[in-house]
């Protein structure tokens, strides 16, 4: 508990206290799902303490005027202080989910130099040609501007040169950026596809979906009378076991497909699924 909260229960607030409470509770009722709204009412009552004429702490004041804890609370302030730093930077967080997961962003670009705040500003908005680009984008940009503005130079993915932020044409280090940004998104979408892909495959070993019903569908819907898919677990010249998934015609004896060994059956079959993604 603060200095603050072990006020008495009740103390009078002046005039023009009293009529901004009334303003802000208004914001609040009105606009109970207008998060930054929200946020920045209930920011201004706490830090201004003007609910101290009927509570004696914020956290009571928000249980009994709104029906939600002091931790709710600072999860609405918290929305509206990201919503309000990306605002600056173009981008407009439409919902308290955005906010909860753009708030690396936020605290990226807060921190970035002036120069690196500009450049996330364009991209950001250039990158993706509209005023409501998404987490996954946002996020890439903050990363590759954090990268940036750490080592103070940015990579031509033309060139391979290497060339200072601060003083950079705008023009060129827009074109720059988004590049890379763009190549970071790709990158972070495939690392997603390829984690949902695993756990899939891995979500129930016993039912539908491990890799051993992997195994057994795609033999019905993908492999002809010819061919099998086969696991072979042998010595290797160290003397450990690896096995190795492969898909074989038995008429040519031609291996048609085949993953990278692995210590256990498990990897060796998802070596295999990356491998046949692209048969």
């Amino acid at each position: 508990m603060t200095v603050a909260e072990r006020q008495p229960l009740v103390d009078t607030l002046n005039q023009m206290e009293a009529a901004r409470l009334l303003d802000l509770e208004k914001t609040i009722k009105a606009g109970i799902s207008t998060f930054a709204a929200v946020g920045e009412a209930l920011t201004e009552i706490r830090d201004n303490r003007l609910y101290r004429a009927t509570d004696a702490s914020f956290g009571a004041y928000t249980e009994r005027a709104w029906g939600f804890s002091r931790q709710r609370a600072a999860q609405l302030i918290g929305g509206a202080e990201v919503a309000h730093t990306l605002s600056a930077a173009g981008v407009e967080v439409t919902n308290e989910r955005q906010a909860r997961d753009l708030k690396k962003a936020a605290a990226i670009y807060e921190k970035a130099s002036p120069a690196a705040q500009l450049a996330f500003a364009r991209v950001v908005q250039k990158t993706t040609g509209t005023q409501e680009p998404t987490t996954a984008q946002i996020n890439a940009v903050s990363c590759v501007i954090e990268q940036i503005d750490a080592a103070g130079v940015i990579e031509d993915p033309e060139t391979g040169e290497h060339l200072q932020l601060e003083g950079l044409d705008p023009g060129r280090l827009d074109a720059i950026l988004r590049e890379n940004v763009t190549t970071a998104t790709y990158e972070s979408t495939k690392r997603k596809e390829s984690h949902i892909q695993e756990k899939i495959l891995e979500s129930n070993q016993t039912g539908r979906g491990g890799w051993q019903d992997w195994c057994m569908s795609y033999t019905q819907q993908n492999l002809t009378d010819s061919q099998e898919l086969r696991i072979v677990v042998k010595r290797d010249g160290s003397g450990n076991s690896k096995a190795t998934a492969l898909i074989v015609d038995t008429e040519t004896h031609a291996t048609v497909a085949f993953g990278d060994s692995a210590g256990w059956l498990k990897k060796a079959v998802m070596s295999l699924v990356e491998e046949v993604k692209g048969v």
